[in-house]
């Protein structure tokens, strides 16, 4: 081979290898989203504090079984599946503390309603005793 035909082949296999190193590290596995699971882990455990489990037990089992799911895909290295079930499983568990928050809000205002009621009802019979005096 001449001195310019070794240059023409070295000139030519430098981009080419750089090229297929790069397809190469394009295909290669994606990291593990241990942010989002640890998100996902964290609104749950926040979800199950909040009282879930009496006020949005679907929601809540959906983010279980969410997040479950996606420790099951880091397993099988499937990485771009457990982001996105890692990512819907902290969002049932947002609907789920949102849900909490709604019913709990209900109960207290129905508790409140109830007192006011109670206390309409001790003011009128108050009131009648004192009108027969």
């Amino acid at each position: 081979m001449t001195p310019s035909a070794a240059k023409i082949h070295v000139g030519f296999a430098i981009p080419t290898i750089a090229i297929v190193a790069g397809l190469l590290g394009a295909c290669g596995p994606t990291k593990p989203p241990s942010d989002d699971l640890g998100i996902a882990s964290r609104n749950l455990s926040a979800a199950r504090s909040a009282g879930a489990a009496t006020y949005a037990p679907q929601e809540l089992r959906a983010a279980e079984q969410g997040l479950s799911a996606a420790n099951a895909a880091v397993a099988k290295h499937d990485y771009d599946q457990a982001t996105v079930l890692a990512e819907e499983s902290s969002v049932n568990s947002e609907l789920a503390v949102a849900k909490t928050r709604l019913g709990k809000a209900r109960e207290a205002n129905d508790n409140l309603r109830r007192q006011n009621a109670d206390l309409q009802h001790e003011a009128a019979r108050h009131a009648d005793g004192a009108m027969q005096r």
